[in-house]
């Protein structure tokens, strides 16, 4: 009897973990299937970087992102206009948040950058979470590549990131001040960088990558994390 529940017990574990593993399979999908234009013949190696859409009271978070963007993106074989210089390009016509270029049409970035594709990115949320004992940095993101020859999507992707900032050493006092002093003192450049690192896992590798045009089987995306917004930026 005892042998019989083990072969059931064990053929039950099996089947769940089968079923478990064909759900997560089913969640994601290649990146040629998710991004079919990034392994066409369109050009999009040289991209532009527009100012950050924020949604968000933190005033200072587009600092944080936009000097923390371009690195991940070179290293995936993009080249990157050099933001710094778009940045104050914009800013001398006034312009500071993404919203408001919505309506310019993306061959404008071609004509007065020679951009190939253009970045934005949107900034949904970005809050310190402090509740006594455990805290966290919560940075909702949204990226949005766009071909400046076709007007096409290219690639998308959106996420929430969490940063942990609790104290865990078994003693409340103690984790109750480490939490708030990790909170409070958080550096949001590592953020900004994790943030960024994690978003372009998903995204093709250019050109200047060894990898280009190879890469389109990996089987990383996340449908719900990459589609293709109805309204665009």
């Amino acid at each position: 009897m005892r042998s019989e529940i083990g072969i059931n017990m064990r053929l039950l574990i099996s089947i769940t973990i089968a079923l478990l593993m064909s759900g997560c399979a089913a969640t994601t999908t290649t990146k040629e299937a998710a991004f079919p234009e990034m392994y066409s013949d369109v050009n999009r190696q040289a991209m532009l970087i527009v100012p950050v859409i924020n949604e968000t009271t933190a005033a200072e978070a587009p600092d944080f992102l936009n000097a923390t963007v371009a690195q991940p993106l070179a290293d995936k074989g993009y080249y990157v206009l050099p933001v710094p210089i778009v940045s104050n390009i914009f800013k001398e016509a006034g312009i500071i948040d993404g919203t408001q270029l919505k309506g310019i049409p993306f061959s404008t970035y071609k004509d007065k950058f020679g951009a190939e594709s253009v970045l934005f990115i949107k900034l949904t949320s970005w809050e310190t979470n402090y509740m006594v004992v455990s805290g966290n940095v919560t940075v909702g993101m949204e990226y949005i590549l766009v071909s400046a020859e076709t007007n096409n999507v290219l690639w998308s992707y959106k996420n929430t990131f969490v940063l942990d900032t609790s104290g865990s050493s078994g003693n409340l006092i103690a984790d109750i001040i480490v939490t708030a002093i990790s909170t409070a003192a958080t550096d949001y450049v590592p953020v900004a960088r994790r943030v960024h690192a994690n978003a372009v896992t998903t995204l093709p590798v250019g050109k200047y990558h060894p990898k280009y045009l190879k890469d389109g089987k990996v089987k990383n995306v996340i449908p719900e994390l990459a589609t293709a917004p109805v309204e665009r930026f």
